[in-house]
Order: C-alpha cells, then sequence, then structure tokens
C-alpha cells in the first residue's frame, strides 16, 4: 500500500482542471437605444429624476449593468444593475434618483460575472425643457444680431428641424427621430424645433440658467410670427382665422399655429419631460386694435380669455393639468397697447400655475424695425436684455412652484418567434408607427401592435389617447433562427455528488436544460458520469440541443478488470485506488487517487507495461 507518506519510489502530482473561456462572438453587440446622445430630461423639484435606458444586445447575457459618470453638475452613480436576465435581445431600465447634471451614461453586459461589453452615450443631461410660444419677438429673426451660448460644455440643447409650410401652407407633420444639438452657433440656419429660428435670446438664457442651477437647459420653440392670441385659440380646436397682416387663413392651415405648440407637448414633453411654456406674444393683437374697425379689436377681456382657453387646451391635449405657464407682457408694434397688457395681467395666476413673465414693452425704444429686438453692433442690445429679463423673471419663487412634469418611460418590445418566423410585440393600448431603424413616424410601414419584419432593427412610435408619442427601444430581429448554445463546465471531472457548474454560451434567448432547470448557469451534482444537453429558446422557436458530459469518480474504487494490450486507462478516485487486477504487456494504465493506491495480491503488470500509480491528486474538487 502506498500513502502520501511511504509513497517514495515514484511520486508524480498533476493538477488538471477545466478553465472555462468567456469568449465574445465577434458579431457580439450591445447598443444602447435609449436615450439619445445630448438628451435632456426634466428635474423634479427636489432637483432628481429618474434616467430610463433601453437597448439590444446578441448572445448570452445574465445582467445589464449602467452608471452615470458626472461631467458637469450632478453626482455620479456607480455600477447598478438596471435588468437582469435579459431575452429576446432587448433590455429596459432605470436609473433612479438622478442629480441635475450633465453625464457621461455608460452600460455594460455581464456574463458568468465577466464583463462582456461597454457601451456608452458621451453626454446626457437632467436638467430643465422649457417651450417658447408666442410670436416673432420669441420665434427669432434672421441677421438681428442674436448671440450664441458661451457654455463650454454644450450644455443649451435644441432640435435643429422646423414644420414645413410649402407655399405657406403648413403641413400637419410629425416630428423627425430626435438629434440634438448644441446652440453654441449665432449663424443663419439655425432652426429650434418646432418652429424657431436662429439662436436668438435662448442660448444667453441658457448660459443665465446654467449659471444659477448648473443643470443643462432644453428649448423647444413653437413661437410663430405674426400670430395673434385669437390664431392660437382657434386653431387649437381647428377653427379658421386669419392672418392680422397677410389676410387669408393663418399657415393655410386651421390647425396652426397651436399645432407647434401641439406637437411640441406631445411629442418632444412626452418624451423629456418639460417645466413650463414661456409665452410672449401681443404685437398683432396691438396692430389689432389700431384698426380703424373696433370690431375687430382684442379686449382685455377677450386677450384673457383667449389666452386661458389655449392654456387649457394645452394642459388638456398633453394630459399634464397643472403644465405651467410664463406670460410676458408684451404689446409694442410701434407703441404699446393697454388691453393687451391688461389682459396679460389678468390671465397671470400663480395658484393655477400660470406665472408671470417679463415686461418687455419699455425694451429698446425705438426698435430698429418697429417691432422686433436687435443687438445693434456699438449700440442697444434688445435680444441680449430679452433673455435677462426672462432669467430675472424665472426666478427662484417660480422654480419652487412650476410644476415639472418627468419624462414617459419608454415601454420595452418583445421579440417573439412561432413557426420559424420572428415577430415583434408592443404594449396594448397605444396607436402604432413602426419604423425601421431610427426612422422618423411618418415613414411607417405598419400600424399593428405585432409585426413580422425580417431581419433587421426596429423600434415604435406609441401615441396615447391625447396624442402624447413615446419612440421605444430598438429591437433586432436576427438573420436565423436560434443556435445552439455552446456548454462548458467548470470541471470535466468531479467527485460523485459534489457540485459542478454548467455553462451555456451564446444565446440571446432563454436556455433550457435537460434536467429541466433554466438559465445560462445550472449546478448539478452528478452521483456518476452524466451527459447534460441544453437548447436556446426565443418565443415557441428553439434550437437543436448541445450536450456536454460530466466525468463522476468515486471516493474509493476497486479495480478488479484486465486490461489487454494497446489499452490506455486512467483511473482516478477522491480518496484511495486498490487493484487486485492484471494489467497485460503494452497496456498504458495510471491509478491517480488523492490520499493512497494499495496493490493487493492479485495485482499483475507484466513486463512491458506502463503503470503509473499518481498519489496527491485524484480527482477532488479542490485541486
Amino acid at each position: 500500500m502506498y500513502t502520501k507518506s511511504t509513497f517514495v519510489l515514484k511520486f508524480c502530482f498533476f493538477l488538471s482542471f477545466v478553465n472555462l473561456s468567456i469568449c465574445q462572438n465577434a458579431q457580439a453587440q450591445l447598443a444602447i437605444t435609449f436615450p439619445f446622445e445630448g438628451a435632456v430630461f426634466q428635474r423634479n423639484t427636489s432637483n432628481l429624476a429618474t434616467l430610463n435606458i433601453g437597448g439590444s444586445y446578441t448572445g448570452a447575457v445574465d445582467r445589464i449593468e449602467a452608471r452615470l459618470t458626472s461631467v458637469s453638475g450632478g453626482n455620479s452613480l456607480d455600477w447598478t444593475v438596471i435588468h437582469t436576465n435579459p431575452t429576446g435581445g432587448t433590455f429596459t431600465g432605470s436609473l433612479f434618483g438622478v442629480t441635475g447634471g450633465w453625464y457621461t451614461l455608460e452600460v455594460r453586459s455581464v456574463l458568468f460575472n465577466n464583463v462582456l461589453q461597454t457601451v456608452s452615450l458621451s453626454r446626457v443631461g437632467v436638467g430643465e425643457v422649457f417651450i417658447i410660444s408666442g410670436q416673432s419677438n420669441v420665434q427669432g429673426v434672421e441677421n438681428h444680431g442674436n448671440k450664441a451660448s458661451a457654455d463650454v460644455q454644450g450644455r443649451v440643447k435644441y432640435v435643429n428641424w422646423v414644420l414645413p409650410c410649402p407655399n405657406v401652407v403648413c403641413q400637419n407633420a410629425e416630428p423627425p427621430f430626435p438629434q440634438f444639438s448644441a446652440l453654441n452657433s449665432a449663424a443663419s440656419g439655425v432652426m429650434l424645433s418646432p418652429n424657431g429660428v436662429s439662436s436668438w435670446a435662448w442660448g444667453e438664457l441658457g448660459d443665465a440658467l446654467i449659471a444659477r442651477y448648473n443643470v443643462p437647459i432644453l428649448f423647444l420653440n413653437t413661437a410663430a410670427s405674426g400670430s395673434t392670441v385669437g390664431n392660437w385659440s382657434r386653431s387649437s380646436d381647428g377653427l379658421p382665422s386669419n392672418h392680422v397682416q397677410i389676410g387669408g387663413q393663418y399657415g393655410g392651415n386651421i390647425n396652426f399655429p397651436y399645432y407647434y405648440l401641439r406637437k411640441a407637448l406631445n411629442f418632444y414633453a412626452a418624451m423629456f419631460g418639460v417645466r413650463a411654456v414661456l409665452w410672449h406674444q401681443g404685437e398683432s393683437d396691438s396692430i389689432k386694435n389700431h384698426n380703424t374697425d373696433p370690431n375687430d379689436n382684442t379686449s382685455s377681456a377677450e386677450y384673457r380669455d383667449s389666452l386661458q382657453y389655449v392654456i387649457s387646451r394645452s394642459r388638456n391635449h398633453s394630459n399634464k393639468v397643472l403644465l405651467s405657464w410664463a406670460i410676458a407682457r408684451v404689446s409694442y408694434f410701434q407703441t404699446t397697447n393697454a388691453e393687451v397688457i391688461a389682459g396679460q395681467n389678468l390671465t397671470i395666476s400663480p395658484p393655477n400655475k400660470i406665472f408671470p413673465g417679463p415686461d418687455t414693452d419699455n425694451l429698446q425704444i425705438p426698435r430698429p424695425d418697429g417691432v422686433h429686438l436687435q443687438n445693434v453692433a456699438g449700440g442697444i442690445q434688445g435680444i441680449s436684455e430679452l433673455a435677462n429679463r426672462w432669467n430675472t423673471s424665472l426666478d427662484n419663487t417660480f422654480f419652487a412652484n412650476a410644476t415639472p412634469y418627468a419624462a414617459t418611460t419608454p415601454p420595452s418590445l418583445t421579440l417573439n418567434c412561432a413557426s420559424g418566423t420572428y415577430s415583434i410585440t408592443a404594449p396594448s393600448g397605444y396607436q402604432y408607427f413602426w419604423v425601421n431603424g431610427n426612422g422618423d413616424v411618418s415613414a411607417t410601414f405598419s400600424n399593428n401592435q405585432t409585426i413580422a419584419p425580417g431581419p433587421g432593427t426596429y423600434r415604435v412610435y406609441l401615441k396615447d389617447i391625447f396624442g402624447n408619442t413615446i419612440v421605444t427601444p430598438s429591437v433586432t430581429v436576427p438573420n436565423s433562427l436560434p443556435s445552439p448554445p455552446s456548454l462548458s463546465a467548470s470541471s470535466s471531472s468531479v467527485v460523485a455528488g459534489q457540485p459542478v457548474t454548467l455553462y451555456a454560451q451564446g444565446c440571446m434567448g432563454s436556455v433550457s436544460w435537460s434536467v429541466g432547470q433554466i438559465g445560462n448557469s445550472v449546478v448539478q451534482n452528478p452521483s456518476q458520469n452524466t451527459s447534460y444537453s441544453a437548447s436556446c429558446s426565443i418565443g415557441g422557436c428553439a434550437s437543436i440541443q448541445s450536450s456536454i458530459q460530466i466525468s463522476a469518480c468515486p471516493v474509493n474504487t476497486t479495480v478488479t478488470s484486465s486490461y489487454a494490450s494497446g489499452a490506455t486507462i486512467n483511473i482516478k478516485a477522491s480518496n484511495a485506488i486498490t487493484g487486485v487486477n492484471s494489467i497485460n504487456a503494452g497496456a498504458l494504465v495510471t491509478y491517480d487517487a488523492k490520499n493512497s493506491v494499495t496493490l493487493q495480491p492479485g495485482f499483475v503488470a507484466e513486463k512491458n507495461t506502463t503503470f503509473l500509480a499518481t498519489v496527491g491528486a485524484g480527482c477532488s474538487n479542490s485541486n
């Protein structure tokens, strides 16, 4: 008998183990498909927001984690699990309690506690979202000396697109997929969606708000040149109204100018949230009040009633019953008009979330063109002073009392498979506008809740009963049915009854094991040599099975079998091996035991036999 202490003739130590290699397929991808680069989300009155995150992946993933690193303001958040055991190639989750600030967002996929891939958005923010509305002195005018934001972090944001009005007939168009820009250019051609012209006062106002609160600012501009308050109130119900200066139906469309505001509320404010509407309008009503026809005048009561109606419609149409408004006092068109100013003052009601904006009728009088503000080279900086006055009006009292609305949480999509065909299903209760990739809502190819497209990447715009629109994260439809997973194990040989971990890689769906368990990894305790199998399923489509063999060696074994010439045998035990057998010439036999190898009478190893007795390794899981 040979033991650890007495076996001195020949002692061989072998450390044998299985290396688990986490191999990422060259085609494996992780992507953030919500939020979007440069997006700004409305914070609450406690300077916090929930950041909703969604995306896609391929291959096997146990969990998705995200973190935020502060760039300017805010507080960094360390890696946080946002989705455990995702299936179907999509993930959704949230980071809660995100402080107002400007961040880098990182998302990573994890399998078997190993990071597979990390992707990022360089900038995403929690701050303030404002909708500008009224007429040209806030819509903006090109070449009037407007200044850009000077913020070096590019935290004053906008979307560069305006609703089309070909041949002076405005279209009931849907905004495109949102792409954000920094308002750091005063050049011509900068358009603030859905109808703003130039950086106007908003780059400077954004800088002033950043200096106070150190959070990013998003401006949406719905103002409409030459519009009266009656144009706004009547078009909110789709009723005709004339342009006071050029005649004819305003915008050639009974839905305008209110359609600009409604799209900003239903599209952008639904996706990113909103703090308030900044209203600056009255010049065109002053023109009306200078007419010779007294029946065409706008009285203070009429102005109040019309504007209150617009406010009410904006709240109803967006399902934001406490949507805040700030009302500027403005009427100047070559002169001021007391009725218009009185109507604006009558509208202001802080308990009803209608706050005072700036007084601007005494600003830059006389004006270079009789009505529009201008930054005159070497002279009065009228546009800059407009920004300053709005900043003064949006004081701490305003921010403490103006009710902010958070972004709507985008629902997730489900990738299914049945009868060899993939399909994508959206949640119920919406209108559906499916697009390929980051397509625009107008470029739809299906309006069904479930679609069965070919391979590609898809998302859907969802409209609720109010018309609020949210865009979901993307889903990628594979170009083939599920492939069998690649199987490996923590050890290919274990002591009988001891645990072994089985791993499956490569399945972006659900892994089903022959032992009745589901998951990318399972733990088993084989009592004998066992073959395990697993398949990958997405919806109702399953791959063929992959298999792996696990050897379960005994604690003690007595070898009685004789081995013929040419045999190659390796016998293992976690404690002891007892040999009473014969080994014929030409055989290659190894006894590998943890503690002892005993050769009892009856054991014979013929001449020219290769026989090795190894003590100290065996098949213990501790090795």
